[in-house]
Formats: C-alpha cells, sequence, structure tokens
C-alpha cells in the first residue's frame, strides 16, 4: 500500500501525539500509583511535611480528621498498619504533638523517619 506523501505525514504525526499523549498520562500516574501502592499491602501512609501539614496519597488533611480515618480504617480492615512519612525538615515537636492521635488507635502505626543526608 503507498500512501501519498501528506497521509504518510498525517500518520507519523498521529503516532506521535499518540505516544506524547501516552508518556504526559505516565508522568502524571505515576507518581500516584507509587504513593498508592503500599495501599495494596495493607498499609496507609500518611505525610507530614516539614510545615507540619499531613496529605493522605496526595489530599490534604486536616490534624483533626485523624481520629475519625483511625477509627474508620480499624472498622474497614483491623489489620491495617498505618505509616507516618516525616519530610526531612520536620522538627521532632511537630511528631510529639501527632502522637496522642495514634496512640488512641488500635492500629499498629510505623515511623517512617526520613533518608540520612551525607555531608
Amino acid at each position: 500500500m503507498n500512501l501519498p506523501l501528506a497521509q504518510r505525514r498525517a500518520l507519523g504525526c498521529s503516532v506521535v501525539s499518540f505516544c506524547l499523549t501516552l508518556g504526559a498520562t505516565a508522568v502524571l500516574l505515576l507518581p500516584q500509583w507509587r504513593q498508592q501502592r503500599p495501599a495494596t499491602e495493607g498499609v496507609i501512609v500518611i505525610h507530614l511535611a516539614a510545615d507540619g501539614g499531613l496529605r493522605l496519597w496526595n489530599q490534604p488533611i486536616e490534624r483533626s480528621m485523624i481520629p475519625a480515618l483511625l477509627a474508620r480504617l480499624n472498622r474497614l480492615d483491623p489489620d491495617t498498619r498505618l505509616r507516618l512519612s516525616l519530610a526531612p525538615q520536620v522538627s521532632w515537636g511537630v511528631v510529639q504533638d501527632l502522637i496522642p492521635f495514634f496512640d488512641s488507635s488500635s492500629l499498629d502505626v510505623d515511623l517512617q523517619l526520613p533518608a540520612a543526608t551525607r555531608s
């Protein structure tokens, strides 16, 4: 099948556009997929930012929402593990303010410290 030059160019542009769309979609979805992967293993990760803000996956959450979240997780699956992932700049005082929220729960809670930086 011999296509005219204009049709070959149009087909080539369509293929390139499709590949770019696929790549852009992967760039957008891959970080979310990586963040949610531990949930399939029964681990819910809450990220604590340097400013004290909390995120559950990509959604910000308020500290006041933690007790309800823990109660819901405990009702859904008591074997769920909760992991508090800390940003490198988080002060220990901010972490200590959150500990009472997690102490009141029967869920297992892990504290994921930031990776050590080399000077």
